[in-house]
């Protein structure tokens, strides 16, 4: 034992000691009393609260939570949290709809006590007390309280009589070492709180099955159940209707005991269909177990209790026996996530196949270790809570199912996993998926932060599925057998304690030999990323290299037929190693070959022994890859579809890789041909996304593009344009942030609109563009600022685009408002009219850079010859007016202001633009030989009809004289003057995923 080793155990003796000598918990026990009044959707209640100070500190005030108050305006932190997350459906709730709590009083021994709501948040109380409360003395206290019970917009609330009562009642903070912790309710993050003995009394109408915490009392209420069970089995035939039964005119007090838990809830619905079955565990005590259910999912959830029983069975047998005599699982109307853990109970939301109910149901029974038996600070640490309890979800479905797909957990046929190349993707993959979503694109954060730190994504794919993939590494490298012998001391010792990272670390460290440190100290607390690489490989040793950052344990195998001959464990190292084999002969050498860790490319992770491109995996082609395969290479092709007014019908393939996680190296290529004139023509680009470890810098993205297609219907003969983009991402301040930076750099070449016949060569005009772009996503009042300058040998002009819009309940898109300002910064003396800036937005035959697919791209509006359908395609940018105004051009200035207003649900909206421009108000020769004096402010209003945001319809209503006049000129009818815009990128699912994350 080195000196640095000796002092290490002399400093952990030290502060276990210390730790052990300054833990305290306080002891809370609750009597609650309460009715349910299920027409005004109510709770009354009384409540006492015995409180018990095993703390060294005298107490002269108590923190409460009371948590309804959540619900009970916009302005709470789980309502700010709910927008914050992308949820308007709160916010824009109905005042019947929220819920409170009120009518509270607090006495002890006959006398009121003063208590105010925290200043901040109106879900926390505090307390005063008349007399303090000494060390070890005990406090009681009366309660009465009224609750409103709010809709279903988290875990607490009702849909029609369906009742999830949850967080429902006055509970004390909790108070340990660190001084008291009260927080506010939050639909993301957790909660902390005391144990303690419940005894509750819950009146309800008498036709109500109810499921709750603990031990039901009540014999003749035990024996309607048992009823139950039998009906239900005999129900499972007759799965139809959905409706509440009638009320029932007399009531049921039913009679609850729970000991040494820190929470109580309690679930009703007239309608379920009800499962009892019983366990034995492996010290011979019985456990029952309830499953409640809705009729039309009796087939869904007729395994129920099979995955209770499961579940309590591994849990038990990894990390200790299961403490309580109950266990149940009831559906519910659950809106925060897909089912929600409380002591002896979970609430289980929709679940679309079986695998995802049982793992609904398994998670959240598994809860009762962490998060019921050890009652950690889940708001502070919800790595231990959520992270614990998936690693174990892991182990659960790894164990009893080795063989089952990730397409079981959505598709419970085979046939349409097949088609979509689902079905030879393992379950684990799901938590690694998840997990690389976030960490290939450097938005990833520690494992170590409170909840309220993460951003949505992150919330689940570090605290759910990262940990899952990091606890699984620790096991795989301390081995199953030590794993579970430290978890079962860590349970045994902590449970119905509050322990917290330090404690767990603790147990790790005493029982295991080896040095944990890379775990604790780097893996957890930082966003550092695992990646070895086999690099080549010699006879009797391969060449390893670290791509990562972290010099975490390695683990190295021989295969032969898939089987390991060998698997060795060595420790982390950094740069290049060569390691040496053992003298098995095997095929396939494979880094990690049976462990499930958060590394970012498990593609580099195997070689061949014999053969050519030994490291390259097996090619798989199929015509959707959603998904990256770690043991695949992956091609997708799909038939490419297209069709334009010159090519006509196009017909080709779509080759690209794996939509999912981010790929360093992207491409997406549709080579046609135009069966109208035999011409090729297609579209296609390539990309290298980069995610630096910068404070600055999120992404880089290169991007290579190039399109061609046909300008002529009777002959051949194509217009082409290429496009490099490199597009810097900035970091956000906070992960939280709505608000979104880049900088877009560009250059463009491209034929000269309307020469192409007449030039030798290719793109004999180009452009370099710099943009702009400032975001905020909020899901209220979302809005953006572009700043764009275009440069070119000919002139430099500049615009900024300003866009606002505001939601209301039924849209987020309620308003829209964009203000557009451009101008020339430099030109020569002439500038052709094509570059110059349009108030009616840019034709197919104006788009001089070729941004924009056009079915009917030169086929002018004012050219008699025109397709008239075809012309009237338009993009709503520059001055954005539907109305087509030629002559409103301007090679010095153009401002413009537009808005939208959408009619209640419809996809239909009322818009109006008004501009101006340098010239407006003078002559204007249009159509030939006629004058026609223009606006000074040229305006329009109609009514337009938006069909996804991919096409939108123009209908003009109301325009300014000159526009009127100009279109009695050019168009024969009305009809014509309808202008529509086509939006195909709306389609383009790797757009689509940009847009995404």
């Amino acid at each position: 034992m080195n000196s640095r080793l000796t002092w290490l155990v002399i400093s952990l003796s030290i502060s276990a000691l210390l730790s052990a000598q300054s833990y305290f918990q306080q002891e809370v026990n609750h009597t609650i009393k309460v009715r349910l009044d299920d027409a005004a959707h109510t709770l009354h209640g009384i409540e006492l609260v015995e409180y018990i100070n095993n703390s060294p500190d005298t107490l002269t005030f108590i923190y409460f939570h009371i948590w309804p108050n959540a619900y009970k305006n916009k302005s709470t932190a789980f309502a700010r949290q709910k927008l914050a997350l992308g949820s308007r459906r709160f916010h824009f709730a109905r005042p019947e709809d929220r819920g409170y709590i009120d009518s509270l009083n607090f006495s002890a021994q006959g006398e009121l006590l003063h208590w105010s709501l925290d200043n901040e948040h109106i879900d926390i109380c505090k307390v005063d007390l008349n007399v303090p409360l000494l060390p070890g003395d005990t406090l009681v206290l009366e309660i009465p309280f009224f609750v409103k019970i709010p809709g279903s917009f988290s875990r607490m609330g009702h849909v029609g009589q369906s009742y999830q009562i949850t967080q429902w009642f006055p509970k004390p903070a909790v108070y340990d070492k660190n001084g008291w912790n009260p927080m506010p309710y939050l639909e993301m993050g957790e909660f902390y709180s005391e144990f303690g003995t419940y005894r509750v009394s819950i009146t309800v109408p008498g036709n109500y099955v109810v499921g709750a915490t603990g031990n039901l009392l009540d014999t003749n209420e035990l024996a309607w159940l048992n009823e139950k069970v039998l009906q239900s089995g005999h129900a499972l035939q007759n799965t139809e209707g959905n409706a509440f039964p009638s009320p029932d005119d007399g009531s049921k007090t039913l009679h609850y005991r729970a000991e040494k838990v820190h929470d109580f809830a309690w679930f009703a619905d007239k309608r379920y269909l009800v499962q009892k079955d019983e366990i034995v565990l492996a010290s011979g005590r019985k456990v029952t177990t309830w499953a409640m259910y809705l009729p039309q999912e009796a087939e869904l959830w007729k395994n129920a209790s099979e995955y209770i029983h499961d579940a309590l069975r591994y849990y038990s047998q990894w990390y200790g026996e299961y403490p309580y005599d109950n266990c149940s699982a009831v559906r519910g109307a659950i809106s925060a996530g897909g089912a929600m853990e409380y002591p002896t109970i979970t609430v289980v939301g929709k679940a679309n196949t079986p695998t995802m109910l049982e793992n609904f149901i398994m998670h959240e029974v598994g809860h009762n270790w962490f998060y019921g038996v050890l009652g950690f600070n889940e708001r502070k640490y919800p790595l231990l809570d959520e992270g614990l309890n998936t690693f174990s979800e892991f182990r659960y479905m790894r164990t009893k199912y080795p063989e089952k797909q990730l397409s079981e957990m959505v598709i419970e046929k085979r046939r349409p996993a097949a088609f979509l190349n689902l079905n030879r993707i393992p379950f684990p993959r799901y938590y690694e998926l998840i997990y690389l979503f976030s960490a290939r694109m450097n938005m990833d954060q520690p494992m170590n932060l409170r909840s309220e730190e993460y951003d949505k994504l992150n919330y689940g794919a570090i605290i759910y599925d990262k940990s899952a993939l990091a606890f699984s590494y620790l096991l795989g490298y301390l081995g199953e057998d030590t794993f579970n012998c430290i978890m079962q001391s860590f349970y045994e010792k902590w449970k119905f304690k509050h322990p917290d990272p330090a404690d767990l670390r603790l147990v790790f460290e005493e029982q295991s030999t080896k040095d944990l440190s890379w775990f604790f100290d780097e893996l957890i607390p930082s966003t550092g990323k695992i990646d070895y690489t086999i690099k080549r490989m010699k006879k009797d040793s391969i060449l390893v290299k670290n791509n990562g950052d972290l010099a975490s344990p390695l683990s190295y195998s021989g295969l032969i037929h898939h089987e390991p001959a060998y698997r060795i464990w060595q420790k982390g190292f950094s740069g290049e190693k060569w390691i040496n084999l053992p003298p098995d002969t095997v095929q396939q050498v494979v880094l990690f070959d049976s462990t499930w860790l958060p590394e970012l490319h498990r593609k580099n992770n195997s070689i061949r022994c014999q053969g050519i491109l030994r490291k390259m995996e097996p090619i798989n082609i199929h015509g959707l890859q959603l998904l990256e395969r770690s043991d695949r290479t992956q091609i997708g092709i799909l038939p490419a579809i297209g069709w334009n007014n010159y090519n006509k019908l196009m017909l080709g393939v779509f080759l690209y890789n794996p939509l999912l996680p981010q790929q360093a190296f992207e491409y997406q290529l549709a080579p046609m041909i135009g069966l109208g004139n035999m011409d090729f023509t297609g579209i296609g680009s390539i990309g290298l996304n980069l995610y630096p470890h910068s404070r600055f810098l999120q992404s880089l993205q290169v991007r290579l593009s190039a399109m061609s297609f046909g300008f002529e219907e009777d002959r051949k003969g194509s217009f082409n344009r290429a496009r490099a983009d490199l597009l810097f991402t900035l970091r956000k301040k906070s992960p939280v942030s709505p608000v979104y930076n880049s900088i877009r750099l560009s250059y463009i070449g491209a034929d000269r609109m309307g020469e192409f016949e007449w030039s030798d060569n290719f793109f004999t005009m180009s452009y370099g563009i710099i943009d702009i772009l400032h975001e905020n996503r909020n899901v209220i009042n979302p809005y953006s600022g572009r700043l764009n300058v275009e440069i070119t040998k000919d002139f430099t002009k500049s615009f900024l685009e300003l866009r606002y819009d505001h939601a209301f309940g039924y849209a987020e898109d309620a308003i829209q408002i964009r203000c557009f300002a451009g101008g020339f910064l430099f030109k020569d003396n002439t500038i052709d009219s094509l570059y110059q800036y349009h108030l009616s937005g840019t034709s197919g035959s104006d788009d001089y850079k070729f941004e924009n697919l056009y079915l009917g791209r030169f086929e002018n509006p004012n050219d008699p010859g025109r397709d008239i359908m075809l012309s009237q395609q338009f993009t709503a940018d520059q001055g954005g007016f539907a109305s087509y105004c030629p002559w409103a051009i301007s090679d010095r200035w153009l401002a413009s202001i537009g808005c939208n207003f959408r009619i209640y649900r419809l996809p239909v909206y009322i818009y109006g633009n008004a501009g101006t421009y340098s010239g407006a108000g003078k002559n204007q020769l249009v159509h030939g030989e006629t004058v026609v004096k223009s606006a000074p402010v040229a305006y329009e209003a109609g009514a337009m009809i938006n069909l996804g945001n991919i096409i939108r319809i123009y209908f003009p209503l109301i325009t300014s004289s000159d526009i009127k006049e100009v279109n009695d000129l050019y168009f024969d009818n009305y009809w014509q003057t309808i202008r529509f815009t086509l939006n195909l990128n709306a389609l383009n699912p790797f757009a689509m995923k940009e847009k995404l994350f």
